[in-house]
């Protein structure tokens, strides 16, 4: 989520970079885009999935759940999704409750939990993903072949450039 809906005007923007020289105008004007798009997009997914029941992080657990049919550790879950074990174990009592998954005892580790996705989980990504897909078409509807590829491209340049600032900042700059 980006909580801020009223960006900043240009000159709002030069302002800033005469009080703060690091600011480079045109980094911050397509940061600023990106996050707004980034978080329009979240918060529409939000909305779709919860005419579903369902928050993001339930629909990806289903999702990884079927491309992995012989079930996954809660530690796998929690790994495949950035959240905690704890956090991880709310999700699947959740889907548990909603019949949408299965739980059984690790046969090679006895602490551990498989999960399973249902056919009633199955059910309802059958209902939902065609749906998802046709909205994802939508909104990249207004870019061709070649801007799509481009845009991949270039967010992966940002996310290369997110790992190095991670990477800079974790050794206390």
């Amino acid at each position: 989520m980006f909580d801020i809906v009223d960006l900043p005007d240009n000159s709002t923007i030069a302002k800033l970079a005469q009080r703060y020289p690091a600011l480079e105008i045109p980094a911050l004007e397509s940061w600023l885009t990106l996050m707004r798009v980034s978080g329009d997009c979240l918060d529409d997914l939000d909305r779709f999935l919860s005419r579903h029941n369902l928050s993001q992080r339930k629909f990806f657990v289903l999702i990884l759940l079927v491309r992995n049919p012989d079930g996954l550790k809660v530690s796998q879950l929690a790994s495949g999704t950035g959240v905690s074990c704890a956090t991880m174990t709310g999700v699947v009592d959740g889907l548990l409750s909603a019949k949408l998954l299965t739980r059984e005892t690790d046969e090679q580790d006895r602490r551990a939990f498989v999960v399973t996705i249902t056919a009633a989980g199955q059910e309802l990504l059958d209902r939902v993903l065609p749906q998802h897909y046709q909205r994802v078409s939508r909104i990249m509807s207004m870019l061709d072949e070649t801007e799509r590829t481009q845009l991949k491209g270039l967010l992966a340049k940002v996310g290369a450039g997110l790992t190095a600032t991670r990477t800079y900042d974790s050794k206390g700059a």
